[in-house]
């Protein structure tokens, strides 16, 4: 199944969640840069700093995960178009050898067999 974009659906709910991932990532960044000037904020979120290591990590798996996906899906099309090639190439044969055989053949000529 496959929608207007041309990706399927798990594609589209893949991108919705690495769309999201990064709204997060957006809006703790934002979170953190406007509360700079708080110390106590910067210091809280020091107790909750090996969760953005997790949070990175995340976003890494993401992130090969789509370049897996486009790479698999690059190379499945690569295959697929080898094989519209070919049968296209084959197609064409056919065509030209029935074009062929539907041509009068020349008649041999008894004179030039003689000399």
């Amino acid at each position: 199944m496959t929608n207007v974009l041309g990706m399927n659906k798990r594609r589209v709910i893949f991108f919705t969640i690495f769309g999201a991932y990064h709204l997060v990532v957006l809006a703790i960044t934002s979170y953190v840069d406007a509360q700079k000037q708080d110390l106590s904020v910067l210091t809280s979120l020091y107790g909750v700093l090996h969760l953005f290591k997790y949070g990175a990590i995340l976003g890494l798996v993401l992130f090969v995960t789509d370049v897996i996906w486009s790479w698999r899906l690059a190379k499945s099309l690569e295959k697929e178009q080898a094989a519209m090639n070919f049968e296209v190439n084959n197609l064409k044969a056919k065509v030209y050898d029935l074009q062929e055989a539907n041509k009068p053949q020349p008649e041999p000529d008894s004179e030039s067999d003689t000399k």
